[in-house]
């Protein structure tokens, strides 16, 4: 519960818990840092630093307290090899060609209930 231990330290301003998680993680923070800087295009880099840290840890916290899973490696593991076989069959078909963006919707979350409920 990453988010909330991160609110919980800044209401009590606990500085030493947002230096600890970057000194620990320095490489990641920078290679983080320049791919945001590379998707923003250089342009407030310390806003969508913060704002897209704030919201990776709220994600992750929002995944171990509902349940639903997208991101663990067996569910994106199913989810490519599945998009490859389902996106193959459509594209042969010319009905089905021209709606190739809601049939990869339909996959994601067809496969999303399949593994929420029944696999994990």
């Amino acid at each position: 519960m990453v988010f909330f231990e991160a609110v919980q330290a800044l209401f009590s301003l606990d500085w030493g818990f947002f230096v600890d998680i970057f000194l620990n993680n320095l490489l990641w923070v920078f290679m983080f840092a320049a791919l945001l800087y590379y998707f923003m295009e250089g342009k407030h880099l310390l806003y969508y630093f913060i704002l897209v840290s704030v919201l990776m840890w709220a994600y992750i916290d929002f995944e171990s307290i509902t349940g639903f899973v997208w991101s663990a490696a067996p569910f994106l593991l199913t989810y490519y090899i599945t998009k490859l076989a389902v996106l193959a069959w459509a594209e042969k078909s010319p009905a089905m060609k021209k709606n190739l963006v809601l049939i990869s919707e339909v996959q994601f979350l067809s496969l999303l209930l399949i593994y929420t409920f029944f696999i994990k």
